[in-house]
């Protein structure tokens, strides 16, 4: 079997960080050699510290990272690891040429945003030179890249998992329950996750489904203006902010049913975590939602940015339990079919193996 080294300089939690350290974690279980390195002072270090993995934190990042090459490259000779598995961006020059000059033949690198995607040497040059495949979570984000420039040859789609054990199911609340009608969305507050969309659109969701509530998960630096827009539109008293929450699954097992009204996704993580819960979804159809979710099945996806249609999608599954409900048990069966853990560790290690395979 193969052994890895994963890196991941980010210095916060979002989902990405979830899942290289839930793949880590996934292979060392199998008996896999794992190595993971983080970023000195990261968020990922503290969940590290928590772990059975073998790990360290270094500076990967910036100008620090770029001086850090040598030692890195020192480390790399040292731990004979046969796949260096890239899971962000930030880091991927200094741990590229730390690996080459460790010898270290197939790196793999995993994409989940568009953001990192530019045309010529300074934006896809680092894949050209340090990357033998490139993981993109998406048919969407794919395209991006092959449009950017990359070799089709370069390319894998491999989507982020769900862990179907940690999201379970639990009881729809029935049509009687005490509480309004819970709408949820989960994710960081920026502009390209939709909020502000989102909030318009509940301005007339509430004029046809008076009771209705709106929970925020989440935090960034769109929350002040999104906290005015609120304001601005009447809906304090149906919108509410709730902040990160290092565990979301009670906050979405307590809602009616989850949107995401991005204007761009890779893939949409909190979105599976939603359908592996059996909650039906309301989605736009940006980047690789439209793969995730099966309109009219497993929930309802609405042009990205239209609020007018995102206002007719919520309040048909808020008026309609029985149809709402099919949805969520449909969302859970396709989260288990092509989202869960085991499904998508199975697909990275043949990965891996395909790579070592390929002569140098």
């Amino acid at each position: 079997m193969p052994s890895s080294l994963h890196v991941d300089s980010y210095r916060g939690w979002s989902g990405g960080q979830a899942q290289s350290l839930g793949l880590a974690l996934a292979l060392a279980a199998r008996g896999e050699e794992t190595f993971f390195v983080a970023q000195r002072g990261s968020q990922l270090e503290s969940h590290l510290k928590r772990t059975y993995l073998s790990w360290e934190a270094r500076e990967l990042r910036g100008l620090s990272g770029l001086r850090s090459v040598p030692r890195l490259a020192a480390r790399f000779r040292e731990l004979h690891t046969d796949i260096i598995h890239i899971h962000e961006s930030a880091s991927h020059v200094a741990v590229g040429v730390a690996a080459r000059l460790a010898h270290k033949p197939k790196i793999i690198v995993t994409r989940r945003t568009e953001r990192a995607v530019r045309k010529g040497w300074a934006g896809v040059g680092k894949y050209r030179l340090w990357c033998d495949r490139l993981i993109c979570i998406s048919e969407a984000l794919k395209r991006r890249y092959i449009e950017a420039g990359l070799p089709e040859r370069m390319l894998v789609v491999i989507p982020d998992f769900v862990d179907c054990r940690h999201f379970v199911p639990t009881s729809p609340p029935p049509a009687d329950a005490a509480g309004p009608p819970t709408i949820i969305v989960v994710g960081q507050l920026s502009a390209d996750k939709g909020h502000r969309v989102l909030i318009r659109a509940m301005a007339d969701v509430v004029r046809r489904v008076p009771e209705a509530h709106l929970r925020i998960v989440g935090e960034g630096e769109e929350g002040p203006s999104l906290r005015k827009h609120v304001q601005t539109l009447g809906l304090d008293a149906h919108v509410e902010f709730t902040g990160f929450l290092p565990d979301v699954r009670e906050a979405v097992a307590q809602a009616d049913l989850f949107v995401q009204p991005s204007l761009w996704e890779g893939l949409g993580l909190a979105v599976l975590e939603a359908m592996a819960m059996a909650r039906p979804v309301v989605v736009s159809d940006a980047g690789g939602l439209p793969e995730s979710v099966v309109h009219d099945e497993t929930g309802l996806i609405v042009p990205a940015g239209d609020a007018n249609a995102l206002v007719e999608a919520l309040v048909d599954l808020l008026t309609d339990r029985q149809k709402a409900n099919q949805m969520g048990l449909a969302g859970r069966q396709r989260a288990l079919a092509h989202y869960d853990r085991p499904r998508i560790v199975e697909r990275i290690i043949a990965l891996y193996e395909e790579v070592l395979g390929e002569l140098p």
